[in-house]
């Protein structure tokens, strides 16, 4: 693996939209990004150079609850260590702001379930399952 470099802390806007636009995620307004990224728990931007190539954030109560979200890597970095250079990191802040009993919840893209098995998540059984709503305005 290269030698990338890490930045943790809010992510800029501007790095945000343009991983999330190398996905096949749906468009959001630069406005609603930066309240959603002023919210973060955690986050961490991987570059290499002055490029960003991959992201990762973790949002919740702080408490109880953290949801990853948002691990995103470029298409032509995929495969070379970023993601789990993301995961690492994000682990540590888990370890770090978790207690006995507290959820880590993520919605997995399809295919990369194997990715997360590497860091003990599991997928929820049949008994247990997710909903979402996505507002649509």
């Amino acid at each position: 693996m290269r030698n990338y470099k890490v930045e943790i802390g809010t992510l800029r806007v501007s790095d945000y939209q343009e991983l999330r636009a190398s996905t096949n995620w749906a468009n959001i307004r630069d406005e609603v990004v930066k309240a959603a990224l002023e919210n973060d728990l955690f986050s961490i931007c991987v570059f290499d150079n002055s490029r960003a190539i991959g992201i990762g954030r973790i949002i919740g109560d702080g408490a109880i609850y953290f949801y990853i979200q948002d691990v995103i890597v470029l298409p032509e970095y995929q495969g070379k260590g970023v993601g789990k250079l993301i995961m690492e990191n994000i682990e540590n802040y888990l370890i770090e702001k978790t207690s006995k009993n507290s959820f880590v919840g993520l919605m997995a893209a399809e295919g990369v379930g194997n990715f997360y098995k590497q860091f003990g998540y599991l997928k929820r059984p049949n008994s247990r399952p997710g909903m979402y709503k996505i507002i649509k305005k």
